[in-house]
């Protein structure tokens, strides 16, 4: 081989393997909000529900994509409503007060618009005494 092939072989050779023991990129600082212990969580909430209720409500947690913006602990989405607990009540009513929401304690709740006020009232007062 001739001088010039050695050296170009040895220069792709350090190249591929510079990446190997690269580092890998920051990744976005998590932001957390907990709950307060003992705190009535929204999955014990959309728990409580499905078994007091029998109703299948298709529970998805939604914190990742709705808790960085809104600032809660935890986000439950389901096919009626979304209900999101916050670190605390001066938190969750700001949220709450600020859109229009319903909120209990560190509760908030946002119904679906195709869910018909009745169901709406019966829903949040199984709600109000889930946290209660």
């Amino acid at each position: 081989m001739t001088p010039r092939i050695v050296l170009l072989c040895a220069s792709v050779t350090l190249l591929a393997c510079g990446g190997c023991h690269a580092s890998p990129p920051p990744s976005a600082p998590t932001v957390t909000h907990a709950a307060p212990e003992g705190a009535t969580t929204a999955g014990v909430v959309v728990d409580h529900l499905q078994a007091e209720r029998h109703i299948l409500l298709n529970p998805v947690d939604t914190t990742r994509a709705d808790c960085p913006q809104a600032g809660c602990a935890q986000a439950v989405t389901t096919n009626r409503f979304t209900v999101m607990s916050f670190a605390g009540t001066g938190a969750a009513q700001r949220y709450a007060g600020d859109r229009g929401l319903r909120q209990i304690a560190t509760i908030v709740v946002a119904f679906s618009p195709t869910v018909p006020e009745p169901e709406r009232d019966e829903l949040w007062a199984d709600i109000e005494r889930t946290v209660d």
